[in-house]
Order: structure tokens, then C-alpha cells, then sequence
């Protein structure tokens, strides 16, 4: 083997390792005004809500997504209350190919990327990378249905997952986006650093 060959193969396998090794992160954006070191409790919408229609999903999806999202809310020391009541209302949505009703649910959630930064860039024109089959979810101010925070992060699912490997994929995503939430609201100043 020359030496070229091996550098390259310890190149890749390096990279390999340092890419399986890395904590696994939700693309993330924020409003840099809002205070999230004061939130303490969260909402969901009910089911007689609006937020229903803005997607057609299963009642299993559904139920598996706002189950993972209370028992890690409740991991993170978030208390439940009423959607009118709560500091924040988190919201989710999984991006199919219909771009209508992405919009419609970006409509509903009142969001505006540009009004958000990008936590990795610290640029408010960078998107965020959404692609089919990614659960987003967002924090939203229960007065005016505002985003206030939003991430995304890639489910994965395929056509031959059965029941129990789609919800350990949501619980998964649900995990990872809303510890970096919990780390928004615990460090308001590591985001504001980025920015």
C-alpha cells in the first residue's frame, strides 16, 4: 500500500468515527428579543383546535408525537397547562411533498423565518434545512400565535417501519429538539452569544 492510500483510508475512516460520534442536533432558529429564561410551563393545542387541520395526521402519529413532547417537557422541569394559560405552546408539524399545507401551517404559527436567527450561523438569512419526511416544532407565544422558536430534524421514516420503530424515531427527534429548547430557555445568553 503506498502512502497516499493509507493517509486517505485513515482520512475517511476518521471522518467516519468523528461523524458517527458527534451529538446528533435539530436545525435551530430563535427570536433573539424574547426573554426564554422566564419560561417555565408549556401548552399544547387541543384537539378541537384549529392546529388539527393544519395537517392531516394520523391519530397514532399524532398521539406518539404529543406524548414524546410531555414526557420530555417534563424531563426538562416544563410544568403542562392550558394552551391559554401556558408561557409557550409547542406545535409540530412533519413535512410531506404538499406544500400547501406547510404553508398553511406556517400561516397558523404566524412564522417568519427572517424574524428568526439561525442558532448555528447567527444570521437571520439563513433557512433552515427542511426536508420532506423533518418534524418541526415550534415554541409559539399563546397571545398572538407567534413563533418564537422553531427546529427541525429529520424522522427518517420509512414505508416498511412498523408501529414501535416509527415511535422510538419520533421520541428520538422529540428528545433532541426539545433539549435544545430546554438549553434555549436555561442559557438565554449562550443563544444571544451567537447571534
Amino acid at each position: 500500500m503506498t502512502g497516499t492510500l493509507r493517509a486517505n483510508i485513515f482520512i475517511a475512516l476518521t471522518l467516519l468515527i468523528v461523524g458517527c460520534s458527534s451529538p446528533k442536533q435539530a436545525d435551530v432558529k430563535y427570536q433573539p428579543i424574547f426573554d426564554f429564561g422566564n419560561l417555565e410551563s408549556y401548552g399544547l393545542y387541543g384537539r378541537e383546535d384549529e392546529f388539527n387541520d393544519w395537517q392531516p395526521l394520523s391519530h397514532a402519529i399524532r398521539n406518539s408525537i404529543e406524548l414524546a413532547i410531555e414526557q420530555e417537557m417534563e424531563a426538562q422541569q416544563f410544568s403542562f397547562k392550558p394552551a391559554d394559560s401556558a408561557d409557550v405552546v409547542i406545535t409540530y408539524y412533519i413535512v410531506k411533498q404538499n406544500q400547501r399545507t406547510f404553508r398553511a401551517y406556517n400561516q397558523g404559527v404566524n412564522y417568519c423565518s427572517y424574524c428568526l436567527t439561525n442558532t448555528k450561523s447567527g444570521k437571520k438569512e439563513e433557512r433552515l434545512r427542511i426536508v420532506p419526511g423533518s418534524l418541526i416544532i415550534d415554541a409559539v407565544k399563546p397571545k398572538n400565535r407567534r413563533s418564537i422558536w422553531r427546529a427541525a430534524y429529520p424522522l427518517r421514516i420509512k414505508e416498511k417501519d412498523n408501529s414501535a420503530q416509527i415511535n422510538e424515531k419520533v421520541k428520538e427527534a422529540v428528545s433532541i429538539i426539545i433539549k435544545q429548547f430546554a438549553e434555549a430557555a436555561n442559557k438565554t445568553d449562550s443563544l444571544s452569544n451567537r447571534a
